[in-house]
């Protein structure tokens, strides 16, 4: 998965390389050597994070009818949107030391496959599936950065940032569940229910990306921005832990303002 959003986040990149190569081939060509007179900026934006995540757990096994039976649950969620707040302040030349804050949540399936003995037959386990979209996984992520902007006319700015993210992730994950039997002679079982709680972890990673912004007045407009940030975290599941991609690439378009 990680390759996969590298993948991307390069042809993202390249894309608004070219349009900013466009830009800087305007007849104001010098603008690579204007020098940025603003001392900060705010960004608000709404955005798309693409990226799928996915694991496994086995819940303990408990003995029924004198044998055991066994659990185990496949987790996945998928992309989705995300606010993100950003912000710097110039520190030398053109620039500027940032700070940005995205909220990302989806909903997060789960689906359960148990092995029950059967009550009459020894050795004769059948087989219940449960499904559930209710868990959620969410990611908080903060974002250091280093902003280089250059100013490409009187109206465009073309920044580039990277630097370190901290995540903070929930995921919610299955506990146990509940079965119950169908109508004699039992070759059939139902799994009928599952409890679940939300667990928190936390992961350092890693953010770079590229920001094009548009003044329509002298402090106000709008732009656009790629990011990649991503890091992987370990979720305590049930059977030993399990590393996620958390993060991904991401699309977004927003309010800016300069000061």
């Amino acid at each position: 998965m990680q390759d996969h959003g590298w993948g991307l986040m390069r042809r993202a990149l390249a894309l608004l390389g070219v349009s900013a190569a466009g830009f800087l081939g305007t007849p104001a060509a010098d603008a690579q050597m204007r020098a940025w007179e603003d001392t900060a900026f705010i960004s608000v934006n709404f955005g798309y994070q693409v990226g799928d995540r996915s694991f496994s757990e086995t819940l303990p096994s408990v003995t029924i009818y004198g044998e055991t039976a066994t659990y185990g649950v496949n987790h996945e969620s998928g992309e989705g949107g995300f606010f993100d707040i950003s912000g710097g302040v110039r520190v030398w030349r053109n620039l500027a030391a940032g700070l940005g804050v995205t909220r990302f949540s989806t909903a997060s399936g789960a689906a359960v496959t148990a092995s029950i003995p059967h009550p009459l037959f020894f050795d004769r386990p059948r087989t219940g599936t449960f499904a559930t979209s209710d868990l959620e996984h969410t990611q908080t992520g903060i974002h250091l950065q280093a902003v280089w902007v250059v100013p490409v006319t009187d109206q465009i700015d073309v920044s580039v940032f990277g630097g370190p993210s901290f995540f903070s992730v929930e995921q919610g994950l299955i506990t146990s569940v509940t079965s119950a039997e169908i109508a004699a002679p039992f070759f059939e079982v139902a799994i009928t229910g599952a409890t679940s709680i939300t667990v928190s972890e936390r992961a350092v990673g890693a953010n770079v990306g590229v920001d094009i912004t548009y003044l329509a007045t002298e402090r106000l407009g709008g732009g656009f921005f790629v990011r990649y940030a991503g890091a992987s975290v370990d979720i305590p599941a049930g059977g030993g832990s399990q590393a996620i991609d958390v993060g991904g690439v991401q699309f977004g378009i927003g309010l800016r303002a300069r000061f």
